[in-house]
Formats: C-alpha cells, structure tokens, sequence
C-alpha cells in the first residue's frame, strides 16, 4: 500500500508505494483512509519527540483522519500511522461524519478542535460567563479555540499571540481582547497584566519563556487573590520548559493543569469529537486546509504558510 515512511527519525518521511498493508489485531479494523492532516502531533511523532513516541522504526506519522469503514460508513479516527492507504484502528476509536460535511476539511480541523473542547470541558471544567485567555490565538489549534470559548459561552476571550497581522482578524472569530506579545515588553507586560487580572482559565498553546512571562505579568495584578485562575497547558511551541515562579502558586489561587493524550479519559474524547461534528453541522467554523496528495509528503514536509496542510490518499 501507500504510505509516508521514517525510517530514521532525524529525517523526514519517504513515500512507499509498497509498505506491507497492517495485520489485524481481533479488536481491530481495517480503514481506507480518505485524508490526514499534517499536525503538531503528527510532526513530534515524526521526529520521535513525542512523549508516547516508542521509537521503533520503520514507522508511519499520523494520527488521525478521515476515511471509510469496510461497510462505506464515513468517518473520523484516530490512530497512529494515518499517512497511508489503510490503518488499523481499534473498534470504537471513531465517530460517524454526519452526511454534508466536508472531509478535507474535517481532516485538518478536529485535531485542533479537540484541544480547546477537551481542555475547557474536561479538564478546566469550564462554565458559561468565564473568561478565557488563549497564548497562541494565530495557530490554526488557537483560532479554533477563540471559536469554541465563543460557542461555549466565554464573556471574555482574550487573544495573545505575536503575529500582528493576524491577530487583528481574530475579533471577527470572536475575541474581545488582543494582546501583542511582539509589543515593547513594558507595554506587553501592562497588557497582560490588565488583561489577566479577572481571567479564569488559560489555555496555553506556547509553554516555554512565554508562559513564564505571562504569569509574571498577571499574577501580581490579579483583582481578588482567591479567584481561582486554571492554567491549562496545551502546547509548547516557545518551549519544552518553563522557568514557572514558584512564588506564584502561593501568592494567589493558581492551579497548573494539562490537557492530551492520556489526560483526558477516551470516552470523553469520543464525545468531544461528536461535539465538534455536531457544532460544525450546525454552524460551520472558520479553518482553512491546503491539501496535497500523498506521494508529495516530501515536497509538503516543510511547506510554508499558516493553512493546515491535508494529504490526500
């Protein structure tokens, strides 16, 4: 079968047009896949850096997408090695794709959906009339999670990100308040700070210095010292480590909390994602894909731009 292969983690997948098609396990089934986007968590399981990376080669990136069950039922999945023709996916690992929906973009936009639907309802246990703070708002996981604070009922969403341009476009998703991290740090900093004083929960796609920077700013300014503030870390595109002040869990009512894999029970997984299909059949969200056929994975690794990139099998 087709698939996009490592076989060496410091280097980017090879198309096979003849990689052994995947032996069943009984609690197994077999998927025809229609389209797998090329995310965050698809490139760390390239490069073996992921935390259930298990470092045995060859292997197939991805992990999930889009595809066909044997009885032509559509649907979403997710499974390790989605950048072939076939996957074996364990029963129930799956949600039917409501008819009308557009797969490619489906492909693209669950994964990053489900980070913020996850993180606010299983994880920070969010209420309507919140306020929620998202660092990372430009991502395509970030510009989802304006959208979902929005549909959940969020009084505030607050967008901090550092690309200037297109953070201006994210008020028309749905936030009320920007925040510049490419600013003068004093000016940044006052932002933050203002911005963060009343906030409940952050979801922080970042990680790294940033976080860091962002508590320091907010903790002191926070209005009342025992509302409780949940710092959901998500992601850590500005670093795998963060300098956290310790003085902070004692100076207000912080609580550091993770959402992903193996975080969140999967039965709750399972109803985020009918969550997700249901809100996108009745409303459809903003996202953008770009697809390429799979053969170009080569070409596609290191493609520029901020559209989430599809391939197509």
């Amino acid at each position: 079968m087709k698939a996009a292969v490592v076989t060496d983690f410091k280097q980017d997948p090879k198309f096979d047009n003849q990689f052994p098609t995947p032996i069943l396990n009984p609690d197994e089934v077999l998927i025809n896949v229609i389209a797998s986007s090329l995310s965050n968590r698809a490139r760390s399981g390239a490069a073996g850096s992921h935390y259930t990376s298990t470092d045995q080669l060859p292997m197939i990136p991805g992990v999930d997408g889009i595809g066909t069950l044997p009885t032509g039922e559509q649907v979403y999945f997710a499974s390790e090695g989605t950048f072939a023709e076939q996957v074996a996916v364990k029963k129930g690992h799956w949600v039917t794709v409501p008819d009308g929906l557009d797969a490619i973009k489906l492909a693209g936009m669950m994964n990053p959906a489900l980070s913020s639907w996850m993180a606010l309802n299983y994880r920070a246990n969010f209420s309507a009339g919140q306020k929620v703070m998202i660092l990372g708002a430009t991502g395509n996981a970030g510009m989802m999670a304006v959208q979902i604070a929005k549909r959940l009922g969020a009084s505030e969403i607050i967008a901090v990100a550092r690309n200037t341009e297109k953070l201006k476009t994210l008020t028309d998703l749905g936030a009320t308040q920007l925040v510049d991290l490419s600013a003068e740090p004093a000016q940044r900093n006052a932002q933050l700070a203002k911005a963060g004083s009343d906030v409940d929960i952050v979801l922080d796609y970042l990680w790294g210095d940033v976080a860091a920077n962002a508590m320091t700013a907010i903790i002191p300014h926070r209005q009342n010292a025992e509302q409780l503030l949940q710092w959901v870390e998500i992601g850590s595109s500005a670093g795998q480590t963060a300098p956290i002040p310790g003085a902070g869990f004692r100076a207000v009512a912080l609580s550091l909390i993770g959402s992903g894999q193996g975080s969140v029970a999967p039965i709750d997984m399972m109803k985020s994602l009918n969550a997700i299909l249901t809100a996108e059949k009745e409303q459809p969200f903003t996202f953008t894909t770009r697809t390429l056929p799979l053969s170009d994975v080569e070409a596609g690794w290191h493609l520029p731009g901020n559209e989430r990139l599809v391939f197509t099998i």
